[in-house]
């Protein structure tokens, strides 16, 4: 994954604003470490039945040698194939299997491992992390299909203006430092990769001394650290960690760079250089970016190059539409301030706007008041950032991997201690326009105060004993009646001092927070989110939304980004019918999920949305019929195009809806599935394919889609085709029917964990069924399927479209 797409703080006891309850309270955590040198890390919770481990390794696209650029990312997708135990692909769809999910990144500093499911695989998990460390296979014959894998993944980045220019930004900004590499790499030092190559970095980077196991969920640490113990202790340490030196040479003077390439707008990235995780400067730096332009937390996984300035900030009143990116590394790496204009735009005004806005923060101390204010925006991020057992392992295997485990615990501290004349310090060091790299090159004799040394080795987390975590499971959610009519649903989840509401609204509408065709076909949500202890500020922002809606007429013109315009082809499959143009919006559920008080959140909801007339009905929203194919074209040439299936489906509730999610699960799920192993592991036409049902109160839509290279498109075409053809020559195995079966009742249990996810699955089962099911009632239902119900639908299950998106020669 490339840079920020590579690839997902804090309750941190969040001593800020968290409430002392708050159960992911990552000071919990038992520090341990191996005598060969791997750091376990393991955090009781008991809110929900599973658990998530995270494994790290100290290595990413910095160690990369010269003409083997990207070949840490390549080496990651070759850990996902087969080992010892785990043959074929079992290493991942073991994990599906049992209702589990994974995935890995590969960034700067590190490569890393995740999975999340039902907390009676634990075992497994770890098994597979184990023989990922010591046994895999690494047949060279997989080397070619995972090498078009790959390279398809990087094509797709090569449609994203954005993301060249962040290339050609990070590689001016650093001369020396191998922070300057394009994790991903470029296509001739990927091919050049062999077979001995991925070997030799297997054996010296993948050691236990290297490898930071982050466990949390449903456990017993005790448990964990002995199994763990017996799992890898025997593997033998390889070379110590060693950091990149600090040859960076910090010359005054701004570095420019111009990249051309197609398109209708001109993109611009100012980039700073800015401290370390491990460094006393970083606290300061995340409120300076708060105070000046708005931030996003510090998990990665979350940040998607960059958080949008806030409109009432000085950045967004400088410059509108501005964002701004600052992330954790184990050294010194970079503030980027990002956006876009017209292609007439006046790149002057952009840059000075940026600049005076962080003179300013280096011109003269911050108000004690804008301070305050800057903690608050801080903690409220940080809290967001950890809601799942996933995002906590996520983040102590992280942090711990960037040499910055401690810093992260102690943060709330740290940014308590920030005083005014702090942030103007920093502002001061690191922000300086003689420091910025954009674009072309013009000198100066201001010169800027000495930037702090590099780090050069990587501190490791002190011992911690852990504690217990409280044994309290997840509450059932509470379902009540608005005067309106319009139903409220309440999910307390103590995992994070956060809250989420999400009010599902008949018929499509337009507002800044409104999103179409959601959480069903045919329907408008509404969602906003928090602190907690601000549940009665975001509830009144989700009913401004609600009333400044108006009714949604005009459809998005045709996209010339192929994945962009499969998505608009698929959802345009739907018809409506019966809705009224002029109806207003109305909420006829209101979901409130997170650490809240059922009583006041229902309080709060009812004040908010429980007045006036009864909501109106959804349109009638159906799939129009089949007709074999549809072709979508573009005109200008691209890196990618773009392959689908759709074929109209029964809707959630009808008696045949999960005989059709079974088959669904057989032929593809993402990586797996028929088609999933044959196109990605075996053939290497393809990165991902996104297997969706898609549904709304009427009816549904199985879809497929994917991105694929032009000289591969034909290809993937007639796979899909016959893939789909082959549900009826080899009907799915009674192994194939049980591990879909267990996929579908793991997911109930694993998939749903954050504030958002929680509200989206109460929506989907309330609009649905008009009920909410529990587990049990849930796998009963799956379990009554038969596997002749299965056989029966694939008549109709094959008889659907394939989707073809081209582009220009």
């Amino acid at each position: 994954m490339k840079h920020l797409l590579q690839l997902a703080c804090v309750s941190l006891s969040l001593a800020l604003t968290a409430p002392a309850h708050a159960e992911l309270d990552l000071n919990r955590v038992a520090v341990t470490r191996l005598d060969n040198g791997m750091t376990l890390l393991v955090l009781e919770d008991h809110t929900l039945p599973v658990v998530s481990l995270q494994m790290v390794y100290k290595v990413g696209g910095r160690d990369d040698p010269e003409g083997r650029m990207g070949i840490a990312h390549f080496f990651e997708h070759m850990a996902f194939r087969s080992s010892k135990n785990f043959p074929g692909t079992g290493l991942v769809s073991n994990i599906y299997a049992m209702g589990g999910e994974w995935h890995g990144y590969t960034w700067i500093d590190q490569t890393t491992y995740f999975s999340t499911a039902p907390k009676e695989n634990l075992d497994l998990l770890l098994r597979i992390e184990s023989d990922r460390m010591n046994n895999l296979d690494m047949d060279p014959n997989d080397v070619k299909a995972e090498f078009g894998a790959v390279l398809t993944e990087m094509n797709s980045y090569e449609n994203d203006p954005f993301a060249s220019l962040y290339d050609a930004v990070t590689a001016t900004a650093y001369q020396a430092h191998p922070y300057s590499k394009n994790t991903i790499g470029y296509e001739a030092d990927i091919a050049a990769v062999t077979h001995e190559d991925l070997v030799s970095f297997y054996e010296k980077h993948i050691r236990p001394n290297k490898a930071v196991l982050a466990v949390v969920g449903d456990v017993n640490r005790e448990d964990v650290a002995r199994r763990v113990e017996k799992l890898f202790g025997r593997a033998k340490p390889g070379e110590p960690v060693a950091l990149p030196p600090a040859s960076e040479p910090y010359l005054p003077g701004e570095k420019r760079t111009r990249v051309n390439g197609v398109g209708t707008e001109k993109f611009y990235q100012i980039a700073y250089p800015a401290p370390a995780a491990s460094s006393p400067d970083f606290a300061a730096f995340l409120l300076l970016q708060e105070a000046a332009s708005g931030g996003s937390g510090i998990n990665f996984r979350q940040n998607d190059w960059g958080t949008p300035s806030r409109a009432d900030s000085a950045m967004g009143k400088a410059v509108p539409g501005a964002s701004t990116f600052f992330i954790a590394s184990a050294q010194p790496y970079l503030f980027v301030v990002s956006g876009s204009i017209g292609a007439k735009g006046d790149e002057a005004k952009v840059e000075s706007g940026v600049q005076k806005t962080l003179d300013a923060m280096a011109a003269a101390p911050v108000s004690a008041e804008a301070l305050a204010a800057a903690r608050k925006g801080v903690a409220r991020e940080l809290a967001l950032d950890l809601e799942t057992t996933e995002d906590a392992a996520h983040q102590l295997a992280i942090f711990e991997g960037i040499g910055a485990l401690d810093q992260l615990i102690d943060l709330p501290a740290r940014l308590a201690a920030v005083t005014p004349a702090d942030i103007q310090r920093v502002a001061k060091t690191y922000l300086n326009k003689d420091r910025r790299t954009i674009g072309w090159y013009a000198p100066t004799t201001d010169n800027p105060p000495a930037l702090p040394p590099t780090t050069e080795t990587l501190a490791l987390a002190a011992p911690r004993p852990g504690a217990p975590a409280p044994n309290e499971p997840m509450p059932a959610p509470q379902v009540s009646t608005l005067e309106n009519g319009a139903t409220l649903i309440v999910q307390h989840s103590p995992l994070s001092p956060t809250a989420y509401v999400k009010l599902a609204v008949p018929g499509l509408f337009d507002c800044d927070a409104c999103s179409l065709n959601d959480p069903m076909i045919g329907y408008t949500s509404i969602a906003e989110e928090g602190v907690s202890d601000s549940l009665a500020s975001f509830i009144a922002d989700a009913k401004a939304a609600l009333v400044s809606t108006r009714p949604h007429k005009a459809s998005a013109p045709d996209s010339d980004d192929p994945a962009t315009r499969i998505e608009q082809v698929l959802t345009n499959r739907f018809a409506f019918s019966g809705a009224t143009a002029n109806a207003p919006a109305r909420a006829s559920l209101v979901v409130i999920s997170g650490d809240v008080d059922a009583g006041e959140a229902a309080s709060l909801a009812s004040g908010a949305f429980g007045a006036g007339p009864p909501p109106a009905s959804p349109p009638s929203a159906a799939p129009s019929p089949s007709t074999g194919a549809v072709t979508a074209a573009i005109a200008d040439k691209k890196s990618q195009t773009a392959l689908g299936y759709m074929v109209p489906a029964p809707a959630m509730n009808d008696a045949d809806a999960l005989a059709w999610r079974l088959a669904l699960y057989v032929l593809s799920h993402h990586y797996e599935g028929r088609l999933g192993a044959e196109a990605i592991s075996n053939r290497g036409l393809v990165y991902y394919i996104g297997a969706k049902y898609r549904a709304s109160p009427t009816a549904g839509l199985i879809t497929l889609q994917t991105g694929v290279d032009p000289d591969k498109q034909g290809e993937m075409r007639d796979l899909i085709k016959s893939e789909i053809a082959r549900l009826l020559s080899e009907p799915p195995s009674e192994a194939e029917f049980a591990e879909a079966k267990r996929h579908l009742i793991g997911r109930r249990i694993s998939a749903a964990q954050s504030n958002d996810e929680i509200a989206e699955s109460l929506s989907l089962e309330w609009l649905a069924f008009g009920a909410l099911r529990s587990v049990d009632d849930f796998a009963a239902t799956v379990n009554a399927v038969t596997l002749d119900d299965v056989k029966a639908v694939l008549p109709t299950f094959v008889k659907g479209d394939i989707v073809t998106v081209t582009v220009g020669e």
